[in-house]
């Protein structure tokens, strides 16, 4: 039975806007839409995977790091707010908490100005330590990845593993792949980053089959579990600003696992009624 959780990654502070136009140099491009009631808002993938299972009422706990200002106090309290355990989130002194401006152009495409803060600088404290050994399930998603190797070696071989893929090598180095394929009960990733995924299991000796959930933008989500795979339809939404939906998924799927369903179809309709339903709250004014 999983009684803790605990999600580790990076923390940040995310200011969506959508552009009546395109941006370049030396141009003031309107802004035709922003969130009517969060701008800025915490940001970040483990408080996205989070937020469901906190939801079902399993205690979660979110590890990562944030600067010494007032966005850090901002995102412990939205956090919190959220249900989500904040006592292993750290404060870096002296530093800012990372910010993100998500620049969402007339075409749909996306660009981000990342100020990393004090990144680079983390370590796990005494308390992130004890939270990580205390948990049943371990959620890695992008963060210092010498961190989430720590991680895995703070953990008893009991406690599931779920690893929450990104197409980012600075975060997921090959070294980390690897470690994560060889113990991770739980996988998810979209298309494009399904060829990390598959090559990190290869190297394994003998043949592992965890869980593994992928995503295709609108298209069906696919997952296999023990040979077999299921596609479950996505419905059909119009949005502009789908940061997170990925995270809000696995953290859905994740959470209908730790209730105890077994269906696999209906632990992917469950990941994306989440995500389905973190992209129709979002209210842009």
């Amino acid at each position: 039975m999983v009684n803790k959780v605990a999600v580790i990654g990076y923390a940040s502070i995310d200011f969506p806007a959508v552009l009546d136009g395109f941006f370049s140099g030396d141009r003031t491009v309107m802004i035709k839409q922003r969130p009517a009631d969060a701008f800025p808002r915490p940001g970040g993938c483990p408080l996205y995977v989070a937020r469901p299972i906190a939801g079902k009422g399993i205690d979660v706990s979110i590890v990562t790091w944030v600067g010494a200002d007032h966005h850090g106090e901002l995102f412990t309290s939205w956090t919190e707010g959220d249900g989500v355990g904040v006592d292993a989130i750290a404060t870096i002194e002296p530093g800012n908490t990372p910010v993100c401006f998500m620049i969402y152009q007339q075409d749909g495409s996306c660009g981000c100005l990342f100020d990393p803060g004090m990144l680079g600088r983390e370590t796990l404290t005494d308390r992130q330590k004890e939270v990580i050994s205390a948990a049943d399930l371990l959620c890695v998603t992008v963060g210092p990845p010498g961190i989430a190797g720590e991680a895995l070696d703070l953990i008893d071989g009991d406690c599931k593993v779920a690893w929450v893929m990104k197409n980012d090598p600075l975060s997921y180095p090959i070294e980390l792949r690897a470690a994560l394929a060889a113990r991770a009960d739980y996988i998810f990733c979209n298309r494009q980053e399904r060829k990390w995924v598959d090559e990190g299991l290869a190297a394994i000796p003998g043949h592992r089959q965890p869980v593994i959930v992928e995503t295709a933008g609108g298209e069906a989500v696919k997952a296999e579990r023990d040979g077999s795979t299921v596609r479950v339809d996505v419905e059909p939404l119009s949005f502009d600003d789908a940061s997170g939906a990925g995270d809000t998924l696995a953290g859905g799927c994740l959470a209908a696992l730790l209730a105890g369903e077994s269906d696999l179809r209906t632990v992917v309709g469950s990941g994306i009624d989440a995500a389905a339903s973190l992209l129709r709250e979002r209210s842009y004014g």
